[in-house]
């Protein structure tokens, strides 16, 4: 089935990666990131066939209303997003501007969101052998879930921690986001520091997840107001 997916961080790194899966499956895709080099383009462009849209559309995330207008351009070319994934090259810059930039990605892409459709956004893991995500990420991906219920838009928390190999190797964790979107999974996490939460996340249906969601976000506001 074609389907349209925007992707954040894509010059390189895992959402290079996760381009790279998603022209190969067939689908369209708009790819973001402050800037493009030659080398990304045409090694994505090159996968592609005849049929595939693939467009590059350079803009600091950060910048509500330069995304604002690329993503504009972006639906012009190719049609609103059924996927949209917020993605980071390395784990400092999911650290750096994760808060802000996934604030304003969900902003922005949100009025986009069909029936149907899918949102994906990545934060860090503040401390990985607890599994604490970043507190504002589960607070934002929880408010989204409920405004998004009566479409039926799935949203999805990727969770990553700076000492999982997978950082080291895109390629890998690329696939293992990939199987965790394609089953739909409320939290996509990269690691095995907290296992109980990882086998939780994989095997676990959506509903117990949810609940687990709450706690986490309960936790984290203890902690906060201590």
């Amino acid at each position: 089935m074609l389907r349209r997916v925007f992707i954040t961080g894509a010059n390189s790194g895992i959402g290079f990666e996760l381009a790279k899966q998603y022209i190969l499956r067939g689908d369209d895709v708009a790819l973001f990131d402050l800037h493009f080099c030659e080398q990304t383009k045409q090694s994505l462009g090159e996968l592609a066939d005849y049929y595939q849209y693939v467009e590059f559309f350079a803009t600091p995330i950060c910048d509500t209303e330069a995304l604002q207008t690329q993503v504009n351009n972006a639906i012009a070319a190719i049609g609103k997003p059924d996927l949209a994934i917020f993605s980071c090259h390395t784990y400092e810059q999911l650290s750096n501007e994760n808060s802000i930039a996934c604030q304003h990605f969900a902003t922005v892409i949100t009025p986009h969101l069909g029936m149907n459709s899918h949102l994906a956004l990545t934060t860090p893991l503040i401390d990985a052998t607890q599994f604490t995500p970043q507190p504002s990420a589960l607070i934002l991906a929880k408010e989204l879930r409920k405004k998004f219920k009566p479409n039926n838009i799935k949203v999805s928390l990727i969770c990553a921690s700076k000492t999982h190999s997978a950082l080291a190797n895109p390629a890998y964790a690329a696939k293992h986001i990939l199987r965790g979107l394609d089953k739909q999974k409320l939290m996509v996490i990269l690691g095995l520091q907290s296992k109980l939460t990882y086998i939780m996340s994989r095997y676990l249906p959506n509903w117990i997840m949810d609940s687990v969601m709450d706690r986490l976000i309960k936790q984290q506001l203890i902690r906060t107001t201590r």
